[in-house]
């Protein structure tokens, strides 16, 4: 077979996958981006210890990238508890992060806005500095982040923090 013709046979292979992924995902009742989307965004972390417990809210606004669907504006919101703050409170790690954040995206070609909700888990993570978390969608879908936070391990004062994520886009 000739190389020009192992390239048609190789993107034909591909059109057909991707047809059967879209076609199955839409059988499931909802429409899954074969790519994930890559988000980045800088806003606020606050948490506040409460015996047992520890409150955490963040914010953050920023862009998203990746998917079928092009560029977007993201802004987000969300509210959750842990098990300690990791070096923050002395416990060095943080246990059970549970996170519930609602995202908004809106398409920059279009300017069309969707709510994602999310989950942002670790059953073992570290704080402050670099926070990894798993991302689950409400709807569906997974993915992967991290969250920056007290630049040096400073864990007074400001609450200036980065979040990097990305996750299987379902709608």
């Amino acid at each position: 077979m000739r190389t020009g013709s192992k390239v048609r046979v190789a993107m034909l292979a591909a059109a057909v996958a991707i047809s059967l992924v879209g076609a199955l995902s839409k059988a499931a009742g909802a429409q899954i981006s074969l790519l994930p989307l890559t988000c980045t965004a800088a806003g606020t972390v606050g948490t506040v210890s409460t015996g047992t417990d520890d409150v955490w809210t963040l914010t953050g606004r920023g862009s998203c990238q990746g998917d079928l669907g092009g560029t977007y504006f993201v802004d987000f919101a969300g509210s959750g508890t842990s098990n300690g703050v990791g070096l923050c409170d002395g416990s060095l790690l943080v246990r059970n992060l549970d996170l519930l954040i609602t995202a908004t995206l809106t398409n920059a070609a279009t300017l069309i806005s969707e709510s994602v909700l999310q989950n942002w888990e670790g059953p073992l993570t570290t704080y402050p500095g670099g926070t990894p978390f798993v991302v689950t969608g409400v709807k569906g879908g997974q993915g992967a982040g991290v969250l920056w936070n007290h630049i040096f391990l400073n864990c007074t004062g400001n609450p200036v923090a980065t979040f990097q994520w990305s996750f299987m886009h379902v709608s």
